[in-house]
């Protein structure tokens, strides 16, 4: 069955806002670059393209389903930051911001009663509850640390040992 309208605008939208996501991280890598943090650096360079990776499983199935992908303009994001805790609790609000914007993509497929879309949001959901904790997790480590050099290093040093993306 063909996609309805309403969902593939839903979804188009959603890429956008993975683009958005993924274009931020990369800024926050860049500015980490510049700052004695190599490792948050690399952190926010693998969190950059895994969003970028969303975007495209969102594109992927919108062709699948036959409906059109229309790529909007993305916003320049902010460029710099005072501290470590301030790029994390930026990237918190952005995954909080993403887990409402599935929510909603997931009710617009509900009302057109698309179960296959519903089906392909599950994923989405139950990575957002893994994205929302490390995020928050970050947040928790980085304001315990405060403004201890050694504590940061460390957190530094914990968040180039990421793996996955």
């Amino acid at each position: 069955m063909k996609i309805s309208d309403s969902v593939a605008a839903a979804i188009n939208t959603q890429i956008n806002n993975e683009l958005t996501s993924s274009y931020l991280y990369l800024s926050m890598s860049a500015w980490f670059e510049t700052q004695p943090y190599p490792g948050f650096a690399q952190w926010m360079l693998k969190q950059s393209e895994e969003e970028r990776v969303h975007a495209m499983k969102f594109f992927g199935y919108l062709n699948d389903r036959g409906g059109v992908v229309s790529l909007e303009a993305i916003a320049q994001p902010q460029p710099t930051f005072s501290k470590p805790l301030e790029a994390f609790k930026l990237a918190l609000q952005s995954e909080e911001k993403t887990t409402n914007q599935i929510h909603h993509i997931y009710e617009v497929a509900d009302e057109a009663k698309d179960y296959e879309t519903r089906h392909f949001l599950s994923w989405f959901l139950q990575e957002q509850v893994e994205e929302e904790k490390t995020a928050s997790d970050w947040v928790q480590k980085l304001t315990l640390a405060g403004e201890h050099v050694n504590a940061l290093f460390n957190l530094d040093h914990d968040a180039a040992t990421r793996q996955d993306i």
